[in-house]
């Protein structure tokens, strides 16, 4: 039976979705960072280990990331690089734009893959591995976001 590209586009942005959006797989973004406060998301369980805060960066960048590769065709880097550094001085204001440009990189993604031909998605510096590895990593990375909220009420502390 052969799968026309308009079918393997619609099993590419569900892929997406469930990376991120859908419960039955993943607990959603919006539960996961919603009441987290600036100090929250800047904690770090570690010195070398990361918070939620960069977790969010991290996220952004490689979903904008997705968006430039489709629409130059480039192979290139995240422009931030790999994990970009959250403000050295925290506020409620940063926290609430670096969630915003994480929202707005995952609507940039579905815009994006939602009017792509496939052809145009897959020259993009990106194979459908490649890609569908980008929703699994930002779906391990909504997890650790997960966890970390689970340890808050132990951390409060430390915080």
């Amino acid at each position: 039976m052969a799968v026309d590209n308009e079918t393997i586009k619609r099993e590419i942005i569900i892929g997406f979705e469930y990376s991120y959006l859908h419960d039955d797989w993943v607990n959603p973004l919006s539960e996961a960072l919603e009441g987290v406060t600036a100090k929250e998301a800047i904690w770090r369980p570690g010195p070398d280990a990361k918070g939620i805060w960069d977790m969010v960066l991290h996220m952004a960048t490689w979903n904008e990331n997705i968006v430039e590769r489709i629409e130059t065709g480039e192979t290139i880097g995240a422009r931030d690089g790999h994990w970009p550094a959250p403000p050295e001085v925290p506020s409620e204001a940063d926290w609430e734009a670096a969630k915003k440009r994480l929202w707005n990189s995952l609507d940039s993604t579905q815009r994006t893959l939602e009017s792509s031909s496939l052809e145009k998605i897959q020259s993009g510096g990106y194979h459908l591995g490649d890609l569908l590895c980008r929703f699994t990593h930002m779906g391990y990375h909504l997890g650790q976001i997960t966890k970390l909220r689970e340890c808050m009420p132990f951390m409060k502390i430390a915080l």
